[in-house]
């Protein structure tokens, strides 16, 4: 009979001689040592190790609302400094709201990455769009543009027949693109943002937060070409109509702070950004800044009840950086 206390160490024994015995003679396997970095188990050297650098260590974060320098009447609103990662103003930043057409900033920022500006794309009936009131740059199945106008269309006309057309060029589907679209979000660490559509219209699985929109946002602005973009105050959108006629449509930007019609505190500049309005989301608008001093801030409003309401109360937040 085996006893207990000396079963362990057969079986170990065992596995030794059994393990070794795989081996050439001159080769030892090292005994695993769970503490040790290195064994025969081990998939790295001592040498290769790095500390990763954290992932919020570039970023403001956000745990709960921060009221207290500013009173807004827009259900989520917040405006971090950029430059030295500090949140000014939080107010239901992680709260789940429809960005309606701010959704283009990721739109634009894959088109960018993946795209080709002069790419000719031939629209197609799964670009076009029927809702009512929806803005278009009115393409119709069997036009021919390019993938540079498609982006300004989507960028400064918002123009969500444009979107599709550019999603549908780039991800081979809209599906496809929207799948793209997910996995960035999740890359950049947009966790409770999902994407259902390239444009922002209204759908019930199509939803973010006004933090991770300041992670959208902050991403896009590595992107050189995407801060021209949005500074754009007018652009002249050419393509080939079906029958091969040129067309040439010029279109203006939707931010007032771009477009002129609303000015913002002195000291601030006003870089460009994203707006968005349907009924479910309201009056929305994302924008990148600077401070007399250079400082970078993002600042973003949800679902405010006017644009009216929507450009005063971000002209309160653009307050906070001087």
């Amino acid at each position: 009979m085996i006893y207990p206390k000396y079963l362990k160490k057969l079986i170990v024994g065992f596995l030794v001689l059994f393990l070794c015995g795989c081996q050439k003679t001159d080769s030892v396997m090292k005994v695993y040592d769970p503490s040790s970095q290195q064994s025969e188990f081990s998939c790295f050297e001592a040498t290769d190790l790095s500390i990763a650098a954290s992932f919020a260590s570039n970023l403001c974060v956000v745990s709960e609302d921060n009221l207290a320098s500013a009173s807004l009447t827009a259900e989520a609103a917040s405006i971090y400094n950029i430059t030295d990662q500090i949140n000014l103003y939080s107010k239901n930043v992680h709260a789940r709201m429809n960005p309606a057409s701010i959704t283009k900033v990721m739109t634009v920022l894959i088109a960018l990455e993946y795209g080709h500006m002069d790419d000719i794309v031939t629209i197609t009936e799964e670009a076009m769009i029927s809702e009512s009131g929806a803005t278009l740059l009115d393409l119709h199945p069997g036009d021919q543009i390019t993938v540079e106008n498609l982006i300004k269309a989507s960028m400064v006309k918002s123009a969500n027949d444009a979107a599709s057309a550019l999603a549908i060029s780039i991800g081979e589907s809209l599906e496809g693109f929207v799948d793209m679209m997910n996995q960035k979000a999740l890359e950049i660490g947009a966790t409770n943002t999902h994407f259902s559509n390239p444009h922002g219209l209204t759908d019930e699985e199509h939803y973010t937060t006004a933090y991770d929109l300041y992670l959208i946002l902050n991403e896009a602005s590595n992107n050189q070409t995407f801060l021209d973009l949005i500074q754009m105050k007018e652009a002249e959108i050419v393509y080939m109509d079906e029958a091969g006629n040129p067309k040439s449509v010029k279109v203006t930007n939707s931010n007032r702070f771009v477009n002129g019609s609303v000015e913002p505190p002195e000291g601030v500049i006003v870089v460009g950004g994203k707006t968005g309005t349907t009924n479910a989301a309201g009056s929305c608008l994302a924008i990148l800044s600077k401070n007399a001093v250079g400082k970078w801030f993002c600042s973003v409003i949800l679902k405010a009840d006017s644009s009216e309401t929507l450009f005063q109360e971000m002209n309160t937040l653009l307050e906070l950086e001087n």
